[in-house]
């Protein structure tokens, strides 16, 4: 295994994390990954790291496990801050977090409220 993939494994594994610190570590990287992909040229839903993180969201948005949701909640906050993000994956980050902050646990909840949070010091027009 490559050093670049083993080094995004750990990076998906801190995601998981229950301390907030690490998770948010973890999210600070991902959010260099995905800059750097795009400054190397690969845009959108070619840049495979955004494709990546959006796969996963997708598909653990609305899982029962916490750690899933955590995860998630990490994702869309190294998404958030990336700058260079369109229209449409700006109205697809905002619309997945508005379920994460909808979940049950308070402790998703709390963390989806702090990214949106985020989101709207931006300025997004999709708020």
């Amino acid at each position: 295994m490559s050093e670049r993939l083993r080094s995004r494994s750990d990076i998906f594994s801190r995601l998981r994390s229950k301390d907030a610190n690490i998770r948010n570590s973890a999210a600070a990287q991902l959010a260099k990954l995905i800059a750097d992909a795009e400054a190397n040229g690969r845009h959108g839903s070619q840049n495979a790291v955004y494709a990546e993180l959006n796969a996963r969201v997708v598909k653990n948005v609305g899982s029962s496990d916490i750690h899933d949701r955590l995860e998630c909640t990490a994702i869309i906050s190294a998404l958030v801050d990336v700058d260079i993000l369109d229209e449409a994956q700006r109205t697809r980050i905002t619309s997945q977090l508005g379920v994460l902050m909808w979940q049950s646990n308070l402790t998703v909840s709390t963390e989806a409220v702090g990214v949106y949070k985020k989101l709207i010091g931006k300025k997004w027009m999709t708020v």
